[in-house]
Parts: C-alpha cells; structure tokens; sequence
C-alpha cells in the first residue's frame, strides 16, 4: 500500500497549457490496490453572473462554464478535455436542458431538471456543484479528493476543503466504520437522501462528492484500454450514462492511454493548474 497523504496535495495556479500525456505518467493497471485514485475540483464565482468548474482525476477532465442571473441559469457549456471515451465529447448536449432552471444551493436539484443517466454522469456532478456554487459567497472553493484501492476490503476516503480536511472515512464494503460519528452510515441505496436530511447542507455537499469517489476508483480495478470499441464492455454499467446508453455506446470508441496517475505530490500538484488558461466565463 502506497503512503497515505494526511494534508491535502499543494496546489499550483497559473500554469501555462501543459500535454497530461507527457507531464503526468500512465496508470499501472497491475499495481491496483496498491495505491489511490484523487480527484479535484475546482469553482470559481468570475462575477454576479459568471460560473465556472473544472473537474480533474485519474480518469476524467471537465470544464463547465455557466451564466446566470440572480434566479436562473441562462447559458452554460461543458467541455471535455480528457475523458475515456469518444462519445463523451458529445454530453454537453443533453445538458442544455438545464439551461433557463432555477438556480439552488443544492447540487443535485439539477436531478430534477434533467435526466442524469442521460448526461456524462462527472459533467453533470460538476454542473450542479457549480451551480450551487453560484449561490454562495465566497468566490473560489476547491475540493481534493482521495480513496485508497482496496485492502483487506477497506478503503480510506478524504476529502479537503480549500486545503483543510473536512471529511475522513474509513469504509468497508461501502459502510463507514470510522470516524465514531460516521459509524454505520452505508454509502450505497439512499445515501443522497440521508446525507440531505441529516447534514448541513454544505457538509452534505462534500459527503455525496466523495462518495462518488468509491465509483470512480474502481476503474482502477479494469484496463478498459484492452477494449477498442464500447460494445466490447459487455459488464459495464449500461444504461447509467450518455456513453453507456445502448444507442450511443455501439459507436464509442475507448481513447487510450488517458488513466493517468496522480498519487504522487509532484502529480498532483498539477491538477488543474493550467485552468487560468482557459480564461473565464463567458458566454
């Protein structure tokens, strides 16, 4: 098992435009469960109404940028700029629906806007995150996220807010077994539902993204890069996402060499550091 970071992984800002295919090396897939997956997440507030997100992983790598006035959200895009698949490219189309809703501090009301099986499930996680962000005060948030591969089937989860350690969770087959206060809460079923009526509303923010983590890590437990077309994966989750419906994943083609590894502080720290580069919202 590799170090477990206890602080969250340093941050740069201001990088210039860098290839994530030379700077940060290929996952291993024959070192799974020895190691960790880690997220980022990013939320700027640019203006009254400007938005924008950019989310960052082993896996993935999106950016959403959204206008809005006071009440509603009036334009937004999502731009993929690493993802699995080929298809993935083409979830900023399912996602205009949400265009002209209501605005909320929850997350994932967006649920209630547009079909979330029918969207790129990470782009829409980071549009609504960025949407609840939207609402609040403060003009940066970023999250770090990490969970550990499986150990004597127990993973530790953590998650960072702004660089202080908000969540730390021990699991196993999906139960929280510690810290005490989090003891017995299962992850799996209705944790949305109980995390809304249970937490304050921004702690139950972080709790449903890091659950989200334990879905995300087991990807370290496949090499889809032995797949060359999406009906190849015959086991995957269908009918859970935009690529994984039946009528788009017969023409999604895998795009290889994209599992890059971040476990590494000197990796990490990259994430997300070339985002100023992007500029701002505006659309």
């Amino acid at each position: 098992m590799a170090d477990i970071p206890q602080i969250a992984p340093p941050t740069e800002f201001g990088k210039e435009t860098f290839d994530r295919m030379k700077a940060i090396p290929p996952y291993d897939f024959n070192s799974y469960g020895e190691g960790l997956c880690r997220r980022r997440i990013r939320l700027i507030n640019e203006s009254d109404t400007q938005t924008i997100g950019e989310l960052e992983d082993d896996f993935h790598h999106f950016r959403v940028e959204l206008t809005h006035d006071s009440d509603n959200v009036i334009s937004l895009s999502g731009i993929v700029l690493r993802a699995p698949w080929s298809t993935c490219s083409e979830a900023d189309q399912p996602l205009q629906k949400i265009v002209g809703k209501p605005l909320s501090s929850d997350s994932t009301a967006i649920g209630s806007y547009a079909t979330p099986t029918s969207n790129c499930t990470h782009l829409f996680d980071l549009t609504g995150l960025a949407i609840s962000h939207a609402m609040q005060d403060e003009v940066v948030c970023q999250y770090d996220l990490m969970v550990t591969d499986p150990l004597d089937e127990k993973q530790e989860l953590r998650l960072w807010k702004n660089g202080e350690l908000l969540l730390d969770w021990l699991i196993q087959e999906g139960i929280i077994i510690s810290p005490k206060d989090w003891e017995g809460v299962s992850l799996v079923g209705k944790f949305i539902a109980w995390a809304k009526d249970n937490l304050e509303p921004l702690t139950a923010e972080a709790a449903i993204a890091l659950r989200r983590m334990t879905h995300i890590s087991t990807g370290h437990g496949i090499n889809l890069d032995e797949l060359e077309i999406g009906p190849e994966h015959t086991d995957g989750p269908i009918g859970r996402c935009y690529t994984y419906s039946t009528e788009v994943l017969i023409r999604a083609k895998r795009m290889r060499g994209t599992v890059r590894d971040f476990r590494k502080d000197e990796h990490a720290s990259l994430m997300l550091s070339d985002m100023e580069t992007r500029g701002k919202a505006g659309l």
